[in-house]
């Protein structure tokens, strides 16, 4: 049971830009320590064992006060990156991609099949869905990302000056999968927002410059922003780094942003410049979550809550996602936050 009662209905009341009724939360994900904190595996409903990991991630988004679920997509749709995997680093150069070099490389790449997308792990996540919810379904990563994942950033750069069909044909390559999952995604009843997330920088510029983006980059989102909304879904946008210079192209093709740091533009900027355009998600410094005490972080969230809940177009959550390095309660903390707002409690913390 969940003292929390869903209504995706609020969340699209920030997306449209407008005041919900009380405090809305949005995450792109948490880690396995939420999850199981959260969760007891035995509670789960029965469910075929290989859907099981999108069904508890679900069921702890539900009765941690959520109005929606994140839904991950599966191994099936990944693109092989075929680097030198590091298990146990947790980072590593945007250099080390080296899948496709040459024409040659292109065309003896295993491309992961998008013609007959198999949508069973979200049917079956749908069916437990708590009335109320919706899923908010991602694809493998974005465009751009993808893309450097397969050629290596430096290598991609040579490229786009010694071989301009070759990245043509690598950006239709991944953005013509990309749109296609969300033009079929979102056309579920389940499914009541598309995610759709791409990198686009780092936190002084971007990783590509902006004349390279509106050649390769910038149509693929405009199509895949048309292929959510054409199921008259909201379109979000996740994307990282300092991407200010071109944030006219989030705007006219996103409905919401998610994805803040303080380094860059503290949340609080960000929703004062931005809001009136498109809607804030998230947004308390993951940095600052960890270094800063409990009470700083609960303070810092309940000031945002309060001066958004005027003019509304934001839902408070962390500025990124929810890593393992970060403390349970230190989260907990920050939904408190809403969760008082809200006039319950819980036993979280």
């Amino acid at each position: 049971m969940s003292i929390f009662q869903p209504d995706f209905n609020e969340l699209l009341k920030v997306v449209e830009r407008k005041s919900p009724s009380r405090p809305v939360l949005f995450e792109y994900y948490m880690n396995e320590n939420v999850y199981n904190r959260v969760i007891d595996d035995n509670e789960l409903p029965q469910i075929d064992p290989k859907y099981k990991d999108w069904l508890k991630m679900a069921l702890t988004f539900y009765r941690l006060g959520y109005d929606y679920a994140s839904l991950l997509p599966p191994i099936a749709l990944c693109f092989p990156e075929l680097r030198e995997h590091h298990d146990d680093k947790r980072t590593y150069s945007l250099n080390e991609g080296s899948a496709i070099d040459s024409w040659e490389s292109f065309e003896a790449y295993p491309w992961p099949d998008y013609e007959n997308i198999d949508y069973t792990y979200l049917e079956e996540t749908a069916k437990h869905l708590p009335e109320g919810m919706k899923l908010i379904p991602s694809a493998p990563g974005g465009v751009e990302e993808v893309v450097i994942s397969l050629t290596g950033y430096e290598s991609l750069c040579y490229m786009m000056v010694d071989e301009e069909e070759l990245v043509g044909a690598l950006f239709d390559a991944v953005g013509s999968r990309l749109t296609k999952f969300y033009q079929e995604v979102a056309t579920f009843d389940s499914v009541g927002a598309c995610l759709s997330n791409d990198d686009w920088g780092f936190n002084t510029q971007t990783l590509l410059s902006p004349p390279q983006m509106e050649r390769w980059l910038i149509p693929w989102h405009e199509k895949i922003s048309k292929a959510i909304r054409g199921s008259g879904k909201p379109a979000l946008f996740h994307c990282c780094g300092n991407v200010y210079p071109v944030y006219h192209w989030i705007i006219e093709n996103y409905d919401a942003k998610h994805s803040y740091e303080d380094s860059i533009m503290p949340v609080e900027e960000a929703w004062q410049r931005y809001h009136k355009e498109i809607a804030v998600l998230g947004g308390i410094d993951v940095n600052f979550m960890i270094m800063e005490e409990k009470e700083a972080v609960y303070e810092r969230s309940r000031a945002l809550l309060e001066m958004t809940s005027g003019e509304g177009a934001f839902a408070l959550g962390t500025g990124n996602s929810v890593p393992d390095y970060l403390s349970n309660e230190k989260y907990f903390t920050m939904l408190k936050a809403a969760w008082d707002m809200r006039g319950v409690k819980t036993d979280y913390i």
